[in-house]
């Protein structure tokens, strides 16, 4: 053992060094890459949410006749994204996922990714300015989201 020390012993001492230093590193870049968008924050908390709230309150009422719920998510607190997620409590996705829609900040600009909105699993990922989100837009987006669910949902059936 002590000629295996002996041969290895600071190389593993070096590289345990560099690990903790790129850590470090990380670390510090990190929170440098993603400073708080606080514009973000504020669209998020006085246009985004109050509308997903608002949409899952009128699912809420809807939820005992259709079985058709959702839920509002702040995944990444870090990421300040925001998901509106649909769940069909009678029947499990085709795709194993549920039809979402995802608001994030990105490099300046309020990204958008639905998952399952095309009907066949494929995400899609849109760009906007900040000014384009508005109360209209969110609910057009959240309308068609629920829209296009149920549409799926009522051909499934036939």
């Amino acid at each position: 053992m002590k000629g295996i020390e002996k041969e290895l012993g600071q190389l593993f001492d070096r590289l345990e060094k560099k690990l903790e230093e790129d850590k470090l590193v990380e670390k510090k870049e990190g929170h440098e890459k993603v400073p708080p968008d606080n514009e973000f924050r504020d669209l998020s908390d006085s246009i985004i949410l109050p509308i997903m709230l608002e949409y899952k309150k009128f699912l809420e009422i809807k939820e005992k006749s259709v079985s058709l719920g959702c839920s509002i998510e702040k995944p990444h607190p870090l990421l300040q994204d925001i998901t509106f997620a649909l769940e069909d409590l009678n029947l499990p996705s085709k795709y194993g996922s549920v039809p979402k829609i995802t608001f994030f900040p990105k490099d300046g600009r309020v990204h958008i990714f639905e998952e399952w909105t095309l009907g066949d699993g494929h995400p899609i990922e849109s760009s906007y300015n900040k000014n384009e989100i508005t109360d209209q837009f969110v609910r057009k987006r959240l309308t068609g989201l629920i829209k296009d669910y149920i549409v799926k949902l009522l051909n499934r059936s036939k």
